[in-house]
This record gives structure tokens, sequence and C-alpha cells, in this order.
């Protein structure tokens, strides 16, 4: 009887789990982890005989699977009992940071050449047209990079610098480049990126600027400049989504100067127009950082009113959402460019705004851009 018990349960555990999974409605939106869920792949033969559709369905499975959160949540809590560090993917390091882990596991070898490639090419087209000086490349390290000081013992950072090298000799100037890892390294002791988040912190972000302007010749705006304000208190980012370990939150910070004022911010030609780089609504959610930009669009173009004569072509992912402001005293218009969002061709946008542009930015976090799959249409 004990025997037959035993299975007994097991079975109702394993088929009651499975009929549960397939008879919930299926979440589109995981707002823990930020990101859309898969859902039901279409039943096709060629899929089937390819493989395609049954790679599919377990990922399918994987996101949609009865009560996911509370057994990721369980396994998190069992693995960090057992003393693990490397917990899903995640380092659970020193000072209480979740530091994402890396591995060649990670990148596609022919995506990440691919990209350098592709991105190597449109600023080499770009410097031809608008002069290589006016240029740059800024290359954002993981967290794990920049502040090696939390890893765990014996853990240690993905070597992201075989691509940095392989995309600045892809160049015609390499020292276009700037890797901003020897910047935030100098300030490795302070809180330069989120503990629980991927994203670095406005005070991240600021150093970034500082050596940016630096290189450019732009006075840097110092520290003490600038009115700190704390927005959030509660902000638990996508590593802590992931495992959901109980380690304290972050705070959100904004830093205002006098360049704010007077801007104009206008997302997607129009669709939203405002006159702050902020949305304080965002803050009603999960995922505090969109209170930066309100999270990633296709197209923004800031009117600064700086009277500089200078106007900057920005290429970025969602790191420079919270670096921009720092820009507005330095340009008179901003246009910044998201490619995973932006439906338009590019040399649309230059034929609408190419004869203002002076300046030409690409930022970019490495890990990210080793994975993104847009720079492949171009």
């Amino acid at each position: 009887m004990k025997n037959r018990l035993t299975i007994l349960l097991f079975l109702l555990f394993v088929f009651g789990a499975s009929a549960a999974s397939l008879l919930k409605p299926d979440t589109e939106i995981s707002e823990r982890e930020n990101r859309v869920l898969d859902t039901m792949p279409a039943l096709r033969l060629e899929a089937v005989l390819d493989g395609s559709f049954q790679e599919d369905y377990e990922a399918y499975v994987s996101d949609q699977f009865f009560l996911r959160d509370s057994w990721v949540d369980l396994s998190s809590g069992l693995s960090l009992a057992l003393g693990k560090r490397d917990v899903g993917g995640i380092y659970v390091g020193k000072d209480g940071y979740l530091v994402e882990k890396y591995t060649d596991a990670d990148f596609d070898e022919s995506l990440v050449a691919g990209n350098i490639t592709a991105l190597a090419a449109l600023a080499n087209k770009l410097s031809a047209a608008y002069g290589a000086e006016n240029v740059d490349l800024l290359l954002i390290p993981a967290k794990a990079a920049a502040m090696p000081q939390v890893l765990p013992d014996l853990a240690s950072a993905y070597p992201e610098e075989e691509t940095v090298e392989a995309l600045r000799a892809a160049l015609d100037c390499p020292q276009q480049l700037l890797y901003l890892q020897d910047a935030l390294l100098l300030h490795a002791g302070e809180a330069l990126y989120y503990r629980t988040d991927h994203h670095w912190t406005t005070l991240g972000a600021y150093y970034a600027y500082a050596a940016y302007a630096a290189r450019k010749g732009f006075a840097v705006t110092p520290r003490d400049a600038f009115t700190i304000e704390v927005v959030a208190q509660d902000f638990y980012g996508t590593a802590y989504n992931k495992l959901s370990l109980p380690v304290a939150a972050d705070s959100v910070e904004l830093w205002h100067s006098d360049d704010e004022s007077g801007i104009t911010v206008d997302m997607n030609d129009g669709a939203r127009v405002s006159d702050s780089f902020y949305f304080r609504d965002q803050l009603a959610y999960s995922d505090k950082y969109r209170v930066f930009l309100r999270g990633n669009t296709a197209k923004i173009v800031v009117d600064t009113g700086a009277d500089t004569g200078r106007t900057l072509l920005l290429f970025k992912d969602s790191y420079a959402n919270c670096f921009v402001p720092f820009l507005s005293g330095n340009f008179d218009r901003i246009i910044l460019l998201d490619l995973r969002y932006l439906s338009e061709p590019i040399d649309t946008v230059l034929e609408s705004y190419g004869a203002q542009i002076t300046d030409v930015l690409f930022l970019y976090n490495v890990e990210k851009f080793m994975q993104d799959e847009t720079w492949r249409a171009l």
C-alpha cells in the first residue's frame, strides 16, 4: 500500500500539474520577468518534421506551467539553502548583488559576427557622411565586468573584451570605440548597477556621460550641480524576478539639472509628447526603470533649446534611457533610435534629419548587443 500510495501521489502530481497547465488560460506577459511569454505554437507538419514545433512547445510549456513562479521561488530557495551561489544563470553575489552569469552557450557565434559586421558597416557609412571625428561608439560592460568585487568567490565575468576588440578591428577608425569598463572600474566600489537588475544606475550613467563629454571636449557638469530625487525605494529588477531571493530592494534616482527646463520629448512622431525625460506614472509598475523615457520606444526626438548648434543621432538600447538627460546641455536636438522597435528604414530617418545631424553615437551594452537579432536584418 505504501508503494502504491507513492506511485499514486506521483502520478497525481505529474498529470494533475500537466492538466492544470493545459487548462489554465495562457499568460501573455510576465510582469516579474518583464517579457512576453511563449504561447501555444501552431501545429504544422513541416514544423514537426524539422523539430521546431517540439522546441517551441517545450518553451511554451516552460513559460505556461501551472504555478510557475512559485516553483521557481521554491527551486531558488532550496539551491541557496544548499550553499549554491550560481542559481538559474544568476550569481548570488556579495553585498546583496544579483549578477547575470553569461557563458558561451548564451551566444550564437554567427549572430555575434553578423552583428559586428552590421554595426561596423553602419558606423563606417555614417563616418563617411558626417566625419569620422563626429561618430562615437560607447560599449557598456555587464555588471560582472564593471563591478567584479561583488562576484562570489571563484566566479569570473564573461570575456566580453573579445567582442569589443572584434568590433574595434572592423571599424575604419578604431579610435571611435570607447569601451566603458575602465571608466566604471575607477568607481567600482560605488553603486554603478542596480543590485537586482541588469541596468546601470543613474550614477553609473553619469560616469559614462563624464567619459563621453571629456572625449568630445564638452564641459563635464559636476555631480554636486545636480539635484538628486529618489522616486522609488522598492525596485526589484530582472535578476530578482528570475529568482525571487530575499535581498534588499533598489532605489531609483532622478538627477535634475537646469538643462532639463524647456525640453520637448516627442515619441514616435507625435504619438506621445512630454516636457520631461521622466514618466512618473510608470512607477506604478514593477519595472521602475521605465520611469526613464517610459521604457523602450522606436524613435524619440528631444528638443532642448540648448542653442549649441549640434544635433545628435543616438542608436541605443535601454541603457541609454537614464543616460540621455545628461546630454541635454550639449545638443539642441537628440534623435534616439531603438532599432529593435523601429519599423521605418534607417535611410528614411537620415533623409528626414540628415542635414541637421552633427554627431552620431552608438550606445549599447555588450552582451545585449551580442544577443540582439535586430542587426541581422541590416
